[in-house]
């Protein structure tokens, strides 16, 4: 590798071999085709057992100039994403990253999820697997905001299902990590279905935290209703429409959705309304507590949890169990809602 390694910047080389020769690994098949990039599986050569998910990043000239980038800058946001991604240690985001400059594309080698994406399990969506893939999403989206990195990008694609049936947040492409002493950005997000109101209205101003915020929460309604984002101008009157959404889940897309971003629910709320859930809270509006857009971001105060051991220190889960699981259930029955979950 030495030999091939033109340059070392920022601990990612630049090679002027191919990826795949100089590491011995194996293209088995394409796992996704974007505009300007695809993901590959490859395996070992010498073990075939040993498999990664490899992003490939075109740094062709006619690729660039769709991307409006020129190959320094497309370089830059590259280092940017590896730089982001190893800094990152939870079980519900990506692991395993390395990455590799070639002369026409940039690899990014990753942990590979045998599972697919979440758009691979739309249809067969079940409310237990809602709650399942709800909870890691939502506890790795808050994972990173708890250290000031905005994602920018997060939707059904983007969110892989592990071995282990676990939901894991990829794609850090359009992350960023927001100085302590800034608030606000001029515009946040990727992909236009999950845009959040204020952004699609070019306000001069927008938190990026309540942005990802309203993605987690269009990628929620894509799982209750089993279907993708179309280019909805009211997500939230769109499921107060829809009669057979779970009491819980509806609460939740209400807090997420919400067009004002002073209301919306941030992921650390959110996060902590599942883990110390109490019922006679429950049908209060989860944003009560959120400061007026004028303050602080929405990430300035740490989530309030309850510490159960040093596992869950480390790695705050979401799961509702024992007594508060119990109260959830008997509280949504006297709602009279009748979804198999509840």
């Amino acid at each position: 590798m030495a030999a091939a390694a033109a340059v070392v910047s920022n601990c990612v080389p630049e090679l002027q071999t191919d990826f795949f020769e100089t590491f011995h690994l194996r293209v088995e098949k394409v796992l996704y085709i974007g505009a300007s990039s695809e993901v590959v599986l490859a395996s070992s050569i010498q073990d075939l057992s040993h498999k990664r998910a490899v992003k490939k990043i075109s740094l062709k000239e006619e690729d660039l100039q769709d991307r409006e980038l020129s190959a320094k800058e497309a370089k830059a946001l590259f280092h940017k994403e590896i730089e982001i991604l190893r800094t990152l240690d939870h079980p519900n985001i990506i692991g395993g990253v390395n990455g590799v400059i070639c002369p026409d594309y940039m690899a990014l080698s990753m942990d590979f999820c045998p599972n697919g994406t979440l758009v691979t399990h739309l249809k067969k969506m079940t409310n237990g697997l809602i709650d399942r893939y709800f909870d890691g999403m939502v506890s790795g989206v808050c994972y990173i905001h708890s250290l000031r990195i905005v994602h920018g990008n997060i939707k059904l694609q983007n969110i892989f299902v592990n071995a282990k049936n676990k939901a894991v947040l990829t794609d850090f492409g359009f992350s960023y990590k927001m100085p302590e002493n800034v608030s606000y950005v001029k515009t946040a997000g990727a992909t236009m279905a999950y845009l959040s109101p204020e952004v699609l209205m070019k306000r001069n101003k927008v938190d990026p935290f309540k942005c990802d915020s309203y993605a987690v929460g269009v990628v929620l309604r894509c799982l209750v209703l089993k279907r993708r984002p179309g280019y909805c101008p009211d997500y939230l009157q769109e499921v107060k429409e829809s009669p057979h959404v779970c009491a819980m889940f509806r609460y939740f897309l209400e807090a997420l959705l919400h067009r004002k971003p002073s209301r919306r629910a941030t992921m650390a709320q959110v996060q902590t309304t599942l883990d110390e859930f109490v019922p006679e809270d429950y049908t209060e509006e989860l944003s009560l507590n959120c400061r007026p857009e004028e303050e602080s971001p929405s990430t300035a105060s740490p989530p309030r949890k309850k510490i159960r051991s040093q596992e869950s220190a480390k790695h705050p889960t979401m799961s509702l169990r024992g007594g508060n699981a119990y109260k959830l259930r008997s509280f949504l029955k006297k709602k009279k809602c009748y979804c198999t979950r509840c």
